[in-house]
C-alpha cells in the first residue's frame, strides 16, 4: 500500500502539517499519533525531545488511500477490543473515544 507521504526534518515542520504516521520516542512510545495536526507547541515539544524528522502527509490524499487506511484502522482496534463484551458500557466508550481521537470525529 502507498501513502502520499513525505519525510521532513523538524526545521521544516510548520503548524497545520499533519503526520502520516506515529511518532514515537526512542523507547518507543508514541509521542504523537499519525493523523495528529502539528501546532507551535507540538512542534518546540518535539526539539526539546530531540526528534529529528517527521513523516507528513502530502497535500493530496487519495480518497481510496482515506478509505484504505481508515478500514486498516478499524481492523486495528477491533483487534485491541476482540475481547470486550459489548454490553461493557466502559469499555465501549473508550473503544469510541479512541477512534473519534484518531479521525478527529467530534
Amino acid at each position: 500500500m502507498s501513502r502520499l507521504h513525505t519525510q521532513i526534518t523538524l526545521d521544516e515542520a510548520e503548524p497545520g502539517m499533519v503526520l502520516a504516521a506515529d511518532l514515537l520516542d526512542t523507547q518507543g512510545q508514541v509521542l504523537l499519533p499519525g493523523g495528529a495536526t502539528l501546532s507551535e507547541n507540538s512542534i518546540t515539544s518535539l526539539r526539546k525531545r530531540e526528534v529529528d524528522t517527521l513523516s507528513i502527509l502530502g497535500d493530496e490524499v487519495a480518497e481510496a488511500d482515506h478509505a484504505e487506511e481508515l478500514a486498516e484502522y478499524e481492523e486495528r482496534l477491533a483487534r485491541v477490543f476482540r475481547k470486550h463484551d459489548e454490553q461493557d458500557m466502559a469499555t465501549e466508550i473508550l473503544r469510541q473515544f479512541v477512534y473519534n481521537f484518531r479521525f478527529g470525529a467530534v
